[in-house]
């Protein structure tokens, strides 16, 4: 990947990750004021959920300004395991928060509670799945494009946003039909849960890139293919080792070529490979060992 494309993808997941706290603290903002004038615990939860989106955002800006500096004399591999780190400290706040949440709903359900002003209510809920929806799909897009762990994550946040608010929202309808104030503390509990299952794929995609785990097996069959395009000349390969740090993957093997090559004809048939593995699996930086099939003497 050229280096202005590499720019083109940093500036465009920071305008992301900008764009994405500048909407979390609009809406945590409107949800506290209206959560304390309704009295609803649900959108007070809600509010918790925009405050855990504001700060997970601004780790990820953070974050991807870290991963994306480029490789320096104390880091030979780069910065990218920086999005692993973060991930994981989003987790810790997304389950403390949660915890928190349970905890507020439990005291609710004993102490009881009415609502005033659910009609404010509903409406600041449409509005936050109106904007949690088109949020989520372009920070989607952005993430797949740029192939970001964090912005991947961040988009999860604001899925998950919109279901919990269509909850808060039908939630908040039935207590105006129905006046059954009890289901508000309800939906907040389910609305916790909603969050520790949406955050245990962000573990498990953090611990990947800190424990270097193995590109997927699609990319490993790219890798070999592109290898053994050069046969004959290249008789196998062995000792191939993959990684993935953010947005850069690592691929290392060993070659056996045609003993009867010269040190120069090896060389170029290298240097075709390494070309046919960055084309085909954008990011990686690939490092070759060459061995003969044979030792002569």
């Amino acid at each position: 990947m050229s280096s202005s494309s590499q720019n083109h993808f940093k500036d465009k997941k920071l305008r992301t990750a900008v764009l994405s706290i500048a909407v979390s603290f609009t809406l945590i903002i409107v949800k506290i004021v209206v959560g304390i004038l309704t009295n609803s615990i649900s959108i007070l939860a809600s509010a918790v959920d925009s405050f855990l989106d504001i700060i997970t955002s601004s780790v990820n800006y953070f974050s991807i300004q870290k991963s994306e500096k480029p490789a320096d004399s104390e880091h030979r591999f780069g910065h990218g395991k920086a999005e692993g780190l973060a991930g994981l400290f989003q987790t810790f706040v997304i389950w403390s928060s949660a915890l928190y949440l349970v905890y507020l709903s439990i005291v609710r359900l004993t102490e009881g509670g009415k609502l005033v002003s659910v009609d404010w209510g509903i409406l600041v809920i449409f509005l936050s799945i109106f904007v949690s929806y088109f949020l989520a799909k372009y920070i989607k897009r952005v993430a797949k494009e740029t192939e970001s762990l964090v912005l991947g994550a961040d988009s999860l946040h604001y899925s998950v946003d919109v279901y919990t608010n269509t909850g808060v929202v039908a939630g908040l309808v039935i207590i105006k039909l129905t006046g059954f104030y009890f289901i508000d503390p309800v939906i907040s509990i389910v609305i916790a849960a909603l969050i520790f299952w949406s955050s245990k794929d962000i573990i498990v995609q953090s611990v990947d890139i800190l424990m270097d785990r193995e590109l997927p097996p699609d990319t490993i069959a790219e890798i070999e293919k592109s290898i053994m395009k050069y046969a004959p000349e290249v008789r196998s390969f062995h000792k191939l080792r993959t990684r993935n740090a953010g947005q850069s993957k690592f691929v290392e093997f060993h070659v056996v070529m045609d003993h009867t090559l010269t040190f120069v004809k090896s060389h170029e048939i290298a240097e075709d490979i390494v070309k046919e593995i960055k084309a085909s699996v954008p990011g990686s930086e690939v490092t070759i060992h060459v061995d003969p099939d044979q030792i002569t003497t």
